[in-house]
């Protein structure tokens, strides 16, 4: 039997992604706010989101992303989309997160991946941690500019 998302989701996906810059070549969702958890503390409606963004360029995004949602961003923000970039290419899974967001009355978490970083994961597993995040359930969720394929 298939794992089903929680049925608001995709539009609660879609309003969560107007907020942020639209050049995404994928968005996924993942983990207990977005798929229904066994047992007796399990309430969707309080479970962080978990978002991953995938961007040709993150420069260019976190550039967007800081004109848009500077209070998303730790400290380093001060130091601007370059070391942000760098840091997120060479250091770690070659993702970048921004935790602990309110995003239309929910709390999200949302890490930036460039598209390279996670073929090259999915592919050759690098790191396995955005391939692993893929080999639990996960949501496509779909920009408005996002154009790739028909749901």
């Amino acid at each position: 039997m298939a794992l089903q998302a929680l049925p608001s989701s995709w539009v609660a996906f879609r309003k969560i992604l107007s907020h942020f810059p639209g050049e995404l070549s994928l968005a996924f969702a993942y983990g207990s706010g977005v798929f229904r958890q066994a047992g007796p503390s399990s309430d969707q409606k309080t479970a962080m989101l978990d978002f991953v963004f995938t961007v040709d360029d993150p420069f260019a995004w976190h550039s967007k992303n800081l004109k848009k949602n500077w209070s998303h961003y730790s400290f380093l923000k001060v130091l601007g989309p370059k070391v942000i970039t760098t840091i997120q290419n060479n250091y770690g899974a070659g993702v970048y997160y921004n935790p602990l967001i309110m995003c239309d009355d929910r709390l999200i978490k949302y890490g930036v991946i460039s598209t390279n970083n996670l073929i090259e994961d999915l592919l050759y597993w690098n790191n396995l941690y955005i391939a692993g995040r893929l080999q639990k359930p996960a949501s496509l969720a779909v920009s408005q500019e996002f154009t790739g394929f028909s749901l």
